[in-house]
């Protein structure tokens, strides 16, 4: 008879201790804690996507630059897709997931982008995703949706 096996990542074996922060920054004292390195790569996956290319200290690479793009007439998917592919295969934080799908919709008329990414975890197996929409332009300037 076939066993299956499950992997444990070893952060997560003492559920007591924080293995990062998640994001948005909105709970009490503004930092709240993840517990498990699956709402960590989540949160990972979120900075990544948010994140423009140039805007971090060290890592002049690191993002995909979602912001840059809401006022293009009409954004490239294909090159969207390969450039959030290309930055999650360079982020060895997030080496523990696969990118299953990558949904971008634009409404040119409200200037707003909905990115989906569907991936699956490769310690479990287990499918999750993430939606990101950037638009609602008011004086302040584009605030991304998580």
């Amino acid at each position: 008879m076939a066993q299956i096996t499950q992997q444990i990542d070893p952060l997560d074996l003492t559920p007591s201790t924080g293995v990062g922060v998640s994001l948005p920054f909105n709970g009490p004292g503004v930092f709240n804690t993840n517990y498990s390195t699956k709402d960590q790569t989540k949160s990972n996956l979120v900075n990544l996507v948010l994140t423009e290319p140039g805007e971090r200290v060290y890592k002049p690479f690191f993002g995909v630059g979602l912001n840059s793009l809401l006022f293009e007439q009409n954004i490239n998917k294909d090159d969207l897709q390969e450039r959030i592919q290309e930055a999650v295969s360079q982020d060895e934080r997030l080496s523990r997931i696969t990118i299953s799908n990558i949904n971008i919709n634009q409404d040119i008329n409200t200037n707003t982008v909905k990115v989906t990414i569907e991936y699956i975890s490769n310690l479990d197996g287990s499918k999750d995703a993430i939606q990101i929409g950037i638009g609602n332009i008011d004086e302040r300037g584009p605030t991304p949706n998580i």
